[in-house]
């Protein structure tokens, strides 16, 4: 696991709030794509680079303010 600060593929970066600093950064099983919630189709449950559906949570970005 990899502490990030930023989503590798569009550049999001986590906001500070009450509830959590962090989001999870899913990694395509087929490619290894690395990527978020809001890449790829709209709502990131397809990679953006391959197309497969299938991901594991691996990795987070942390806010850094």
């Amino acid at each position: 696991m990899s502490d990030l600060h930023k989503c590798p593929n569009c550049g999001r970066e986590a906001k500070k709030n009450i509830d959590s600093s962090w989001f999870y950064l899913h990694t395509c099983r087929k490619c290894g794509k690395k990527y978020c919630s809001e890449c790829g189709d709209g709502d990131g449950t397809k990679c953006p680079k391959c197309g497969s559906a299938e991901y594991s949570d691996y990795d987070k970005v942390y806010s850094n303010k």
